[in-house]
Formats: C-alpha cells, structure tokens, sequence
C-alpha cells in the first residue's frame, strides 16, 4: 500500500512532470517497473543502489524513483497496484546493508497518478548486491559486493577503484567529524590554559590591588600576550586590562596611562595596513569585535579622564590612541564601528565642558577635537587595488 503523501512531495513530483524534468543524481523517471521477472527485479535494483549511492552529497537529499513518468510520457499507475512492502521486500533481500525506504503515490497535472519509490541513504554507507541474483537460464544478473552510483543523471557500475575512492571518501567524512569535536574541545582546553590561563593569573593579581605602580607590572606582563597571541588569548588580557581602566579615575598616572595605552596598542588589529591606506584584505568579524572591545576600553577611560582627572597628558594619550581607532574605521569604511566610535568621543568631548571645581576642562575638549579632526580629515582614497588578494 502507498503511504500517506509526504508534505511537499506532491507539489514537486507536480513541478518535475510540468517542466518534463531531466533525471540528476537525486531522481529518475520510469513507466512502469516489472517485477515479475528476475530481469526486472535486477534492474529495480540496480537504480535503487544508483539513488542511493548518488556522488557528491553529504548529506544526500532523498533520492526518489518516480514511476509513471518518462520523457514527457505518462503512464498512469493506479491499476498497476504496486505495493511498498514488496518493493521492500525485493530490496532488503539483495541490498546490503538494507536502505531506508517508503513508497507512496502523488496525483500530477494530467490527471493520473505516479508512485514514487524514496530512497533515504546514509551518506557514511556504501550500499552494496548482498547475493546473487541469476535469471532463468542461471545467468547471472547480481553479484555480491557489486554496486552502482550515479554522476549527473547517469546511472554507473562501481569499479573496484570507485569503489575504493568512495570508500575513503566515507573515512575521512567521519574522521573529520570525530576529530572536528575533539579539536573544539582542545581549543577549549588551550582557552582554559596555558597563555589564556597565564593571563588570567595576570588579571587576577590586577585585581587584588588598587596600587598604580603594581597594576603598571602587570600590565608590562600582558605585552607579550597581547602582541603574540590569537583572538582568544586577545580577548582575555583585554579582560585584564579592564583590571585598570575600571581604577583609572583613583590617582591614575600619566605612566600608568602609558602601560594601559601601549597593550591596547598591540591588540589594534594593523598589521595588515589599514591607516594610512584601506586595508589589504577585509577586516575579520573577529577583528571588527575586537576594535570594539578595545573602543570600549577607550571609551571607559577617556571618559573619566574628561570628567574626573582631568590631566591634559593623560588625555592626550587617550586621544591618540582614539584617533588611531577613528582613522582605521574610516579609511576602511567600517560605517557600523565608525559612528559609535564618532558618537562616544563626543561624548566625551561634551563632558570636558561640565563645571568641576568651578571650571570646565576647556583644554580637553580642544584635544579631543584635534584628535576627531585629524581622523576624519583622513584622506579616503579608492580601494586598495590588491585589497580581498589572499596572503
């Protein structure tokens, strides 16, 4: 008996037959299929195996045998009575090892109907003749460990080096997925420990002071880690880093300033050009989420240097360092990073004019408009011409 029509597969058995579609590796078209001869079973076979060992895919879309339907022809299959458990029955007895498969039959636009025999492989089996299967004069037909795929919309007999190539295909499919997770858990081990881990003994120290002078030690221990190290490792001493910046309104120094801007420097992705030119080759998402953290990082203290230190060295330190952001931003026409960029320095422009002590920070507010000037005043050339060239 035919299943219940699977949703979807009514309207593209439709669409197939509307536009008299020519067979690919995912379907082929039949009349009619015979199976009262050993002939006929051997070739119900034989296009089965084909479906189901179809190139290319991984994982493989269900294959699907439409019957009733061929080279614009239709036949229609209602009194033909085909029946799923036979067909199951025929192929679970000479495919090894058995496919998973369902029959069910859809009406089409010319008021009949088709069968449609789905196949659903495995992508990590090769589908194999389990026995022999010979005619009525003992002539073989099938023989065990023969097979067939299909490239394109050809059906093909597996050689023995086909055979062997998909085969190896199928082992590296499956080391790949098994050493996929264990390399994601290895990197998760490696952001547990050794450098990342380093750094978070770093921090940790940081945390436990309020003194300037040991904080500006252990920011001289982060250099290292944050010039040498990939985005993990990065992200970890910008954690460490926040460390500082979160005392930077508490009797910061101007030396002190100098140990947080110089590890902030290192973790400013321009190794690959990017201030003085567009960059050679687009900027990462991962190295766009790192500016961001940095900017935050600069924003944190520029802020507190407007409002509550109010130490014209300190402020210039920050200023440039924020330049160099704005400038890096704008020439490589990151629209996104650029106008919070834009907007937090501002911000902090407009806060050198509130009244402390009686009296606004008027010299602050003059260098960050320097600073903003000089990066947006950048000339903005064409893009690189070797700009997305890899290496």
């Amino acid at each position: 008996m035919a299943t219940s029509v699977t949703i979807g597969l009514d309207a593209q058995i439709r669409q197939l037959i509307k536009r008299n579609a020519k067979e690919s590796r995912r379907f082929e078209f039949k009349l009619r299929v015979e199976l009262g001869s050993a002939g006929a079973k051997a070739e119900l076979i034989r296009d089965v195996l084909a479906l189901a060992n179809s190139e290319g895919e991984s994982p493989r879309d269900d294959g699907l045998l439409i019957i009733g339907f061929k080279d614009g022809q239709c036949q229609d299959i209602r009194n033909e009575h085909y029946d799923g458990a036979t067909f199951g029955q025929i192929l679970d007895a000479y495919i090894f090892p058995p496919v998973d498969l369902s029959y069910e039959e859809v009406g089409n636009d010319r008021r009949s109907r088709v069968g449609v025999l789905i196949v659903k492989p495995d992508p990590g089996i090769l589908y194999v003749v389990r026995k022999k299967l010979q005619d009525e004069t003992q002539r073989a037909l099938l023989l065990p460990g023969q097979s067939w795929g299909r490239k394109s919309a050809r059906k093909m007999e597996l050689n023995g080096e086909s055979i062997h190539a998909r085969l190896a295909d199928i082992s590296a499919r499956k080391i790949t997925a098994a050493t996929t997770l264990l390399l994601e858990r290895i990197a998760r081990l490696e952001q547990e420990s050794g450098p990342a881990l380093e750094v978070k003994r770093i921090r940790w120290e940081m945390e436990s002071t309020r003194l300037w002078p040991e904080l500006e030690r252990s920011l001289k221990k982060l250099l290292p880690y944050a010039r040498e190290f990939d985005h993990p490792v990065k992200h970890e001493v910008l954690d460490a880093v926040r460390a500082a910046t979160a005392r930077s309104r508490d009797n910061m120094s101007a030396s002190g300033a100098y140990a947080i801007d110089a590890v902030l420097a290192e973790l400013i992705p321009t190794s690959f050009g990017g201030m003085r030119h567009p960059s050679y080759r687009e900027i990462s998402s991962e190295d766009q989420a790192l500016l961001k953290r940095v900017e935050d990082a600069m924003f944190e203290l520029t802020w507190d240097a407007c409002r509550y230190v109010r130490d014209s060295e300190i402020l210039k330190i920050f200023a440039q360092r924020y330049q160099v952001l704005l400038r890096l931003v704008t020439l490589n026409r990151l629209q996104r990073l650029q106008t919070p960029f834009l907007d937090n320095a501002r911000r902090c422009q407009e806060i050198c004019a509130e009244l402390r002590n009686g009296a606004p920070f008027s010299e602050g507010a003059s260098i960050l408009e320097e600073s903003i000037n000089d990066a947006l005043d950048a000339p903005v050339p064409p893009k690189h011409p070797t700009k997305g060239r890899k290496g």
